[in-house]
């Protein structure tokens, strides 16, 4: 459930897209969320993951803010990386992240040493002062505080990504190939992953440039406590 001040005049939004944990509300242009997703597929049934990536796709184009418990341990969000082991519904969400430019804020675990739950929006500068705190009463997982900056005044918004199309692959294959693979994967999986993916990053910052977008928005100031 989602609790809102009557002063902000929320409107109940309904996606098209069917999934069976999940409201929304809109508030002014900010369509705000809150998700819960089972790993019990006795109980929410095989299509699940599928219903909850049709609305991450339909809501990621809006002005959006998404929280919830997602249950996706075999993410690590601060490295931007998937476990090796993941299941195609963990790779298939953060892929789709990745592609629509969303920001996941949440960088501490949540629960035990997983980052569990949540908050993601379609603009990076819209949540700030994210902080896991402790658990509610009987529950296992930690909540999470942050900061919404509902709107703000007129100001010129620069987004950062990689311009992957300007990137010089010659030279991060040239550095892949005097890689000695058999001494750099020596180790268990998880390493091996660990210290590829690094690898890969490293490249990346290196041979990939960033590309910036200023964008114009103008409005009123409001920020919002959430936890």
């Amino acid at each position: 459930m989602i609790y809102v001040k009557s002063c902000l005049k929320p409107v109940e939004f309904h996606t098209l897209s069917q999934y069976g944990e999940h409201v929304w509300c809109q508030i002014n242009d900010l369509l705000v969320g809150v998700c819960y997703r089972s790993t019990n597929e006795a109980i929410v049934g095989n299509d699940n993951e599928s219903k909850l990536y049709n609305v991450l796709q339909e809501v990621s184009n809006k002005f959006m803010l998404l929280m919830g418990d997602f249950n996706y341990a075999d993410i690590d969000w601060p490295i931007h990386s998937v476990s090796s082991s993941a299941s195609s519904g963990s790779n298939e969400i953060f892929k789709l992240v990745e592609e629509h430019f969303l920001t996941q804020h949440v960088n501490s675990p949540t629960r035990g040493d997983a980052i569990l739950d949540l908050v993601l929006s379609s603009e990076p500068d819209l949540i700030s002062n994210v902080t896991v705190i402790h658990n509610f009463r009987n529950s296992d997982h930690n909540m999470v505080a942050f900061t919404t900056h509902l709107q703000c005044q007129s100001f010129n918004n620069m987004r950062t990504f990689r311009d992957y199309k300007q990137g010089d692959y010659e030279s991060i294959n040239s550095a892949l190939a005097s890689v000695n693979w058999n001494e750099f994967l020596n180790g268990d999986t998880a390493c091996c992953w660990s210290r590829f993916s690094n690898l890969l990053h490293e490249l990346e910052d290196k041979f990939v440039p960033v590309k910036r977008i200023c964008e114009q928005t103008a409005n009123k100031k409001a920020c919002l406590d959430v936890t």
